[in-house]
């Protein structure tokens, strides 16, 4: 991260300005009170002003301010009266400082390569002061490339900035500066924290999205008490956000998994999959018995992106759940986990709940599933034999064939009637292909 103060051509104005300004000051001691000469010394005060007009553009106002309230306080010191005479300095103070300043901003913003340029970028002899004030500029292009500029300096110095950004009319500045605050990175996470609390929705998932580009720890309690916002957008962002962050979320997830709303259980399932720990399969196994459908079903699209071993028992124990659109999530995660979980599947055909979510996830599996398959022709169980003869035989292997064939001969009559429709509707298949 960069410092707190401006770097390259800022800091060495910043260092030059503060020379010139103390100088300023040490003189009018010298010349004023000590020497007592009160007509040329007040000239000294110009320098340091007309350099924070061109530098700092309407800032010089407040220095003006500052160095005329010194020379009054000075002439009172030495007279034990404010003169006409000082009054009239120190506003002439402020006129030059605010006609050199608001001059200086004005050629900056229209000049050649300035800020008014019709340049995609900056020139990048522009420091962070000069696209600061670019982003008061009237035309919006402006504002929206000043905005951009700052995130890629990094300067912490452009965080208050751009937090007022954040109220720009045009959607396009406020969604750059919000980037740029991510951009800017740890020294940006006070605002951007306090920011997922605002009462502007596009201000929180804006928040959310540029914590999560950061991916700090300090952002956790922040972005899990989003997870039970009013607005699924927020919910969903701070839940990729937590993702993002990864292992140091998994309490403050595990947290809402017990405790939180249904939207919130929802958003932490979806949080769980994409951070693709495996310390997440317990709190998502516990989701699978959830009274919502819809987590249930997110626990287990988000158990098929963790994949592995430790997922596919709580996704078989789903293949049974009561709801359609749970056991396809399962079925299809499965599936997606691959040969691993061929074994198990198969051991799930004895299960007649489980046993057409198994098919579906074994017949998902394509080619992976294929060597647990053609051990299961030779298992002792029917269903297990008759399932895996059907996932077979759909995929054009003899065996599977005839393992249905020979299941026609079967003791269990309710064996003898699933081959027989398996075979028909096959067939029918060929016939309806021209084959």
């Amino acid at each position: 991260m960069m410092a707190e103060l401006p770097t390259g051509q800022g800091r060495r104005r910043l260092i030059i300005f503060g020379v010139v300004l103390a100088a300023s000051l040490l003189l009018e001691v010298v010349v004023h009170l000590i020497i007592g000469i009160d007509v040329v010394y007040s000239h000294f005060f110009y320098v340091p002003i007309v350099l924070a007009g061109i530098w700092y553009g309407r800032r010089a106002i407040p220095v003006a301010l500052g160095l005329g309230l010194v020379l009054i306080a000075v002439t009172w010191a030495q007279s034990g009266a404010v003169t006409v005479s000082a009054l009239g300095r120190a506003l002439m103070f402020l006129v030059v400082a605010a006609v050199i300043g608001l001059a200086a901003e004005r050629l900056r913003w229209s000049g050649p390569g300035g800020l008014h340029s019709t340049e995609p970028e900056f020139s990048p002899d522009l420091g962070t002061d000069d696209l600061i004030l670019a982003l008061q500029n009237r035309n919006a292009d402006t504002r929206y490339e000043a905005a951009v500029a700052l995130g890629k300096r990094e300067d912490p110095a452009a965080i208050e900035p751009l937090r007022s950004a954040l109220s720009d009319p045009e959607p396009g500045v406020r969604w750059v500066a919000m980037e740029a605050l991510g951009a800017i990175g740890r020294p940006a996470l006070p605002v951007l924290i306090e920011l997922l609390a605002s009462d502007d929705v596009d201000v929180r998932w804006g928040a959310a999205i540029a914590l999560g580009d950061i991916g700090d720890r300090e952002a956790v309690e922040a972005l899990a008490a989003r997870l039970e916002d009013t607005d699924r957008y927020v919910r969903t962002r701070a839940a990729l956000a937590l993702a993002a962050i990864g292992g140091p979320a998994l309490p403050a997830l595990a947290a809402v998994v017990e405790g939180g709303s249904a939207e919130g259980r929802w958003a932490a399932a979806l949080a769980l999959g994409k951070a693709g720990l495996e310390e997440g399969v317990p709190p998502l196994s516990r989701l699978l018995r959830d009274g919502d459908t819809g987590v249930r079903w997110k626990a287990a699209e988000a158990l098929g992106e963790i994949g592995g071993l430790a997922a596919v028992p709580p996704l078989i124990t789903a293949l049974g759940d009561d709801e359609g659109e749970v056991r396809e999530a399962a079925a299809s995660a499965l599936a997606g986990i691959g040969a691993p979980a061929a074994g198990p599947l198969v051991d799930a055909l004895r299960v007649r709940e489980r046993w057409f979510g198994a098919v579906d996830a074994l017949r998902g599996m394509g080619d992976a599933a294929r060597p647990a398959l053609l051990a299961a022709l030779e298992r002792r169980n029917r269903w297990v034999r008759i399932g895996a003869a059907m996932i077979l035989g759909e995929a054009g292997d003899e065996r599977g064939v005839d393992a249905l064939v020979a299941a026609l001969e079967d003791d269990d009559a309710e064996v003898r009637a699933a081959a027989r429709e398996i075979l028909t509707v096959g067939l029918k298949k060929e016939i309806h292909n021209g084959i």
